[in-house]
């Protein structure tokens, strides 16, 4: 696979996180692989932790900023392949990307999402064998919220309103003819998906690969059940109803 793709992580005070993430890209089989991290001004050690992994630091800001500046400047580096994931997201496989690109182009997508698995934050994780020393939390709670969130990606995908979260995979051309992630303040990742649709791309959502496993901090911190009830207005509000993109749900008050 010959093709250039750049890895996109925006960040903010991830010096906690950031490090495992890391290394689930650089032990994958995928090789050639360019990481950028767009970082929002961190007050901690994001940013050197970025460079002593030999990742490219650019300027980010709100989620939507950093993806897109990040972007732009793997453009720039001539990428071709953009993957865009979260800072509490590692991979689950060393050969995770690799599989993702050999469906996404088999099913000849153009814009794709993955599913995901909640982590067991109980865990020490090793840096220096992450793969075998991440395992899946088994909390209830926390397997349904992702659960329904997987079954609702799988069944929307071929419809007019996909949705994605945490890791997606665009093709380059894709990203520019939609000018990248709209200014929301919440659910841009769906709107991206959307708006690509409308212009006629192919999405669809990622299997072979596994499952992204994701950090349940925002449901620790912010409440099962507050979360729960902001994910399913959201989604029931821009799915049964067709109400355009919440913008009145802040990303400071339900997820920082």
């Amino acid at each position: 696979m010959s093709e250039k793709v750049a890895v996109v992580i925006p960040t903010k005070n991830e010096e906690k996180t950031l490090p495992f993430l890391i290394s689930s890209l650089k032990g994958q089989t995928l090789l050639g692989i360019k990481i950028f991290v767009a970082d929002a001004n961190s007050s901690d050690k994001t940013r050197e932790i970025a460079k002593r992994y030999g990742c490219i630091v650019v300027k980010g800001g709100t989620p939507t900023e950093g993806r897109n500046s990040g972007a732009e400047k793997a453009i720039k580096e001539k990428a071709e392949i953009l993957v865009f994931i979260d800072s509490d997201a590692i991979l689950s496989s060393k050969d995770f990307l690799e599989k993702s690109l050999k469906e996404f182009h088999k099913r000849k997508l153009d814009i794709a999402g993955t599913l995901q698995i909640p982590l067991d934050s109980k865990i020490k994780l090793n840096l220096k064998n992450i793969f075998k020393s991440c395992k899946r939390s088994y909390k209830i709670r926390y397997n349904l919220f992702y659960g329904f969130a997987n079954i609702g990606m799988k069944l929307n995908q071929n419809k007019k309103n996909p949705f994605m979260q945490n890791c997606m995979f665009t093709k380059v051309e894709v990203h520019k003819s939609i000018h990248g992630f709209q200014p929301l303040e919440f659910g841009e990742d769906s709107k991206y998906s959307e708006d690509a649709v409308k212009k006629g791309y192919k999405f669809g959502i990622l299997e072979s690969c596994g499952k992204v496993f994701i950090s349940p901090r925002r449901l620790e911190s912010k409440g099962f059940i507050h979360m729960l009830w902001v994910y399913a207005y959201f989604n029931i509000s821009r799915i049964i109803f067709k109400h355009e993109f919440i913008r009145g749900i802040t990303r400071r008050k339900y997820f920082d």
